[in-house]
């Protein structure tokens, strides 16, 4: 079997902890420990497949943070996708309209189970920012799309700040998406991450950071030049769904 790199979850963790990134949170450290399990699970020559997580909490606790340090440290073998939901959707309904244009007019086979299977072909591993259903086109079709990668031995690790049974909550024809809900709480450990400190105003070192918001100039400037240690900023472009770009002003170059 593999065995995990020296950039594993485990000892990414520490080292974030080690150089004061992230302070020693019995929730999170919890939330680590039960993450390396799932890597352990994907590494393994075991054909089961490993149950995913579905963690929820209130924002700012980490848990964006926790899931994407999960993704980039998986061993390189494993295939993954981590990507916002609304996103991973978007991408989802362009291939169902694709599917459906190509499709004979009569007879055609349900593509939502095809596509299910092309994405865990495509990525063993989903991990998701921000799961939330408020879309009845998202509702309708999460049950066979998911259910065929789950069936394939896809595994889905999410993070969101509403628990499963709330999800689509009031929505159009409700009792349609229950069954989803059921599915995701079998494939998925569900988990609540707790916590007091907000970790998106910690500063570089830790320290809790209470401005977001600048009315002076030079402030703003010694803020930045902290934050980016003095290097230099540079445009950039971040290629987004439909052949699209986003124009960043100004990112931290190297």
């Amino acid at each position: 079997m593999p065995s995990l790199t020296t950039t594993s979850l485990d000892n990414a963790y520490r080292a974030l902890l080690k150089r004061g990134r992230l302070s020693q949170n019995p929730s999170q450290a919890s939330l680590i420990n039960r993450l390396s399990t799932i890597q352990t699970g994907l590494d393994s020559d075991t054909a089961k497949t490993p149950t995913g997580l579905y963690i929820h909490g209130s924002v700012g606790t980490g848990k964006s943070y926790l899931a994407s340090l999960f993704t980039s440290t998986l061993p390189s073998h494993i295939s993954r996708r981590r990507a916002h939901f609304h996103e991973f959707m978007l991408d989802v309904h362009s291939r169902l309209h694709l599917a459906r244009s190509a499709a004979p007019k009569y007879g055609s086979v349900d593509p939502l189970p095809v596509i299910g299977r092309q994405i865990h072909a495509e990525s063993r591993v989903l991990c998701f920012d921000e799961f939330q259903v408020t879309d009845i086109a998202d509702a309708m079709i999460l049950q066979r799309l998911m259910g065929a990668f789950w069936a394939a031995g896809g595994v889905m690790v999410a993070t969101s700040n509403r628990e499963p049974e709330k999800l689509y909550e009031d929505g159009l024809n409700r009792e349609l998406f229950l069954p989803f809900i059921a599915m995701l709480k079998y494939r998925c450990e569900t988990w609540v991450l707790g916590g007091e400190q907000d970790y998106r105003l910690a500063d570089e070192e830790g320290a809790e950071r209470r401005t977001v918001f600048f009315t002076d100039h030079a402030e703003f400037q010694r803020s930045l030049d902290t934050a980016t240690k003095g290097q230099e900023l540079i445009p950039y472009e971040i290629p987004v769904m439909m052949g699209r770009k986003l124009q960043v002003m100004a990112v931290q170059s190297g």
